[in-house]
């Protein structure tokens, strides 16, 4: 598993993991990764985000000091899929997993 920073214009907006082509991307609105197709195809191909390589430690500083949650209002459907997900990731799970990725 890999882990990126993903910003758009030079601002944090994402901390992703990448594992077998499929893109988490952590929600500071429930606390966990899920998964999200659309930044997958902007990872792959459509590139409106930057995506930085990170490792563990710097991950677990983003999740709690910088990623900010969503607005409530301006997402909600977003968020009420995030909230329905069946199988999100808990952070600690993936940091460790990504713990041997060395950017």
């Amino acid at each position: 598993m890999k882990l990126y920073l993903v910003k758009h214009e030079g601002e944090p907006v994402w901390v992703a993991a990448l594992a077998n082509e499929t893109m988490y991307g952590y929600v500071p609105n429930t606390g966990m990764f899920h998964d999200n197709n659309a930044l997958r195809n902007d990872f792959y191909m459509e590139r409106y985000f930057s995506y930085e390589p990170i490792g563990s430690a710097e991950a677990r500083r983003l999740i709690n000091d910088v990623i900010t949650p969503f607005d409530e209002d301006d997402y909600a459907d977003a968020l009420a899929e995030w909230r329905a997900d069946r199988k999100p990731l808990n952070p600690a799970e993936v940091l460790s997993m990504a713990a041997g990725f060395n950017p």
